[in-house]
């Protein structure tokens, strides 16, 4: 018998028993594709469950979920069945939470299946209900999933229509019985329509999309899928869909859904948005960013959620919401929140923490992530400078094999290697006791066993004429470290690139806070660090600019410049590091 997580409630312990019970005859791949055999055929015995909760409803609906239903077994008896119903008018989805069990996670990732928390639907439709200027006619999910959208869609504006887009048959079916579960006959008196579209969204767009009348609202969670699994195929139509928006082969799907929702946006349209993180700060966003930022006259809301938030559990996935609001005949504002989820006797809610609006009378940033940081960082630094306009940021010795070129003291000795043939070197920002490498500093790291001396043949004419450096240089041979990439691409593999003694090591991956070094030692860098090589128009000198680095205005202005990942860790890129802005005149 399957083991099932001992908090999970009563009602999906008793649908998941029964399910894998009733298994029926496997589903076809195509109607939910990822799933492998065995979870197509639990799937299958699902479609009893969706048949039973809208029986009249049911026969009416599109033919492939008609098919799915026609082939499940017998449905399940009452009390099951009125548990499940019980559950809609509460924040247990029971049929999500059984579709979570009943399908892995590794597989849902396929069709980008992430179910919406309760909290975060309830947010985004107060996000939308503030920006609108009248009723939707129309209300698109897209990949609709079990349903949440569509059915909280229904309760804020019940004489709309509201249209759910989904390729996965099964999670539509769910959804087509949640909406129909109470319904005794093909629609709810006092309510608009609900069309299930088992379609993909960007075809549907394209094709039935401009045949709706009136102001339109798209408001969903958009799958998750990323690039890589996606087929040349679709990548193609999506790409399409998407026109000038999406330019990269590394966005995901959901990018290429935002992409196509904004391409088809009319004046009074809307849109409010569930979206993977990573698009407000890497490269295939930067149209997106880009459009968003100069539709000055269309009201834009960006929420964003801390990468040490869960927004759905088990997930490293980060998350933020974006909503669009119709163009005004005014300016509108940029407005971006910093979000939390919290918990009170076991109901989630979102919570505010940051609010700021934003100018956008200068050029786009280029990151979203930390937009909540920009009003004070650029308040602070009115006279300033960009860093690279006056320094040159470079990574450090990128050698290919660091655990070659890159010698502890017990290494050092027990090789006997000439004194010329090495350099001091600083490998990891973790590795330096304090916030200046001296020579204090640089032989504590020899002490603790860590590599310090990097083996540079530059200038060295060693090679033939010393004994002990000739069989180091074989035993790496020996290796296969002659072969490797970027020995293939120098003159002799064992001659690294040559790299300057820099002014500052900055650490480009953090968590919190990016690690700021003073190079007093004269020690060469590894390609784990960056580093800062002042010029001499330069208005401070290295320990006035470390000293601000380090400033609270100085990490939070790294910040907002980097990279966020889940977890809470953040990664800066050179480009981005010449673009900081620091203040003129910076004393310690």
């Amino acid at each position: 018998m399957r083991r099932l997580p001992s908090n999970l409630p009563a009602p999906v312990v008793n649908l998941v028993r029964w399910v894998d019970a009733n298994q029926g005859n496997p589903l076809p791949a195509s109607l939910v594709p990822g799933a492998n055999e065995q979870e197509l055929s639990r799937l299958s015995a699902l479609g009893a469950v969706a048949k039973a909760l809208a029986p009249h409803a049911a026969p009416h609906w599109p033919p492939p979920l008609v098919e799915w239903t026609s082939a499940a077994p017998s449905p399940p008896d009452r009390q099951l069945l009125n548990s499940i119903r019980e559950s809609f008018d509460s924040d247990l989805d029971v049929l999500a939470e059984a579709y979570q069990i009943l399908v892995s996670g590794e597989n849902r990732r396929q069709l980008g299946t992430f179910f919406t928390p309760p909290a975060i639907v309830r947010y985004m439709v107060d996000a939308v209900l503030a920006i609108l200027r009248e009723r939707p006619y129309y209300i698109v999910d897209p990949g609709a999933g079990v349903g949440a959208f569509t059915v909280s869609a229904r309760q804020i504006w019940p004489t709309s229509t509201t249209i759910s887009v989904d390729l996965n048959v099964v999670t539509l079916g769910l959804l087509a019985a949640r909406v129909d579960s109470r319904v005794k006959g093909r629609s709810k008196k006092g309510h608009g329509p609900v069309e299930l579209v088992p379609q993909d969204y960007l075809e549907w767009i394209s094709r039935d999309w401009p045949k709706l009348e009136g102001p339109r609202l798209v408001l969903g969670n958009p799958p998750y899928t990323r690039h890589q699994q996606m087929t040349a195929g679709q990548k193609k139509r999506a790409k399409e869909a998407a026109g000038s928006l999406v330019t990269s082969g590394l966005a995901g799907l959901s990018a290429y859904f935002l992409a196509a929702t904004i391409n088809a946006l009319r004046p009074a349209d809307s849109l409010c948005l569930l979206l993977p993180g990573s698009w407000c700060e890497t490269r295939y966003g930067r149209e997106l960013r880009d459009w968003l930022w100069h539709s000055r006259r269309r009201r834009v809301e960006v929420d964003l959620f801390p990468s040490t938030v869960e927004v759905f559990p088990g997930t490293q996935v980060t998350a933020m919401i974006l909503s669009v609001g119709p163009e005004q005949k005014s300016r509108q504002p940029f407005v971006a929140r910093a979000l939390d989820l919290t918990e009170s006797r076991g109901r989630q809610s979102v919570v505010k923490k940051t609010e700021v609006t934003i100018d956008r009378g200068g050029p786009c940033p280029p990151s979203f992530a930390r937009l909540t940081a920009i009003k004070s960082a650029r308040t602070r630094a009115v006279n300033s400078l960009s860093l690279g306009s006056v320094a040159t940021i470079r990574r450090g010795v990128a050698t290919g094999a660091n655990h070659f070129f890159f010698l502890s003291d017990a290494e050092r000795r027990r090789e006997g290697l000439p004194d010329k043939a090495l350099r001091p070197a600083l490998v990891k920002a973790s590795h330096c006791p304090s916030d200046t490498l001296d020579l204090e500093a640089h032989e504590a790291i020899g002490a603790a066993g860590a590599p310090r001396w990097l083996l540079d043949m530059n200038g060295c004419d060693a090679a033939e004429t010393d004994e002990d450096l000739k069989s180091y240089l074989s035993r790496g041979k020996a290796l296969g470290v002659h072969n490797r990439h970027l020995a293939l691409q120098r003159k002799f593999w064992h001659t690294v690139e040559l790299v300057a003694t820099p002014d500052i090591f900055l650490a480009p991956v953090g968590k919190g806070c990016h690690r700021v070094i003073r190079n007093e030692a004269g020690a060469v860098g590894s390609n784990n660090l960056y580093g800062i090589y002042l010029g001499p128009l330069a208005p401070w000198n290295s320990q006035q600019l470390a000293a601000w680095l380090r400033s609270e205005d100085g990490q939070l202005s790294l910040q907002n410049l980097s990279r966020q990942y889940q977890g809470g860790s953040s990664k800066l890129e050179p480009r981005s590091l010449r673009s900081l802005a620091v203040p003129v005149e910076y004393s310690v």
